[in-house]
């Protein structure tokens, strides 16, 4: 028998972050890496789909990085999604 567990996991909201940038007049995925503080590459695997091997979930940097470059609150890039788990 296998026990399901629910589990969170933290989301990035992409079209918030690019509607943000185009805010920021940032254009380019190299121009709002640069202003969040991290790898084009890091931004790109963050906005792949969650299903996509190469995803990342945003980790304290980065997330850091977005809050600090936008000045917005968490809830407008962030959620949490909830997932079931086997235990």
């Amino acid at each position: 028998m296998e026990d399901k567990l629910e589990r969170a996991a933290l989301r990035l909201n992409a079209k918030a972050l690019r509607i943000a940038a185009i805010e920021h007049n940032l254009r380019t995925d190299k121009q709002i890496a640069e202003a969040i503080g991290v790898s084009s590459t890091q931004l790109w695997k963050a906005t792949l789909p969650i299903n996509d091997p190469r995803h990342n979930t945003p980790g304290p940097a980065f997330i850091a990085g977005v809050l600090s470059a936008f000045g917005e609150p968490f809830e407008r890039f962030f959620f949490l999604e909830e997932k079931l788990t086997r235990s």
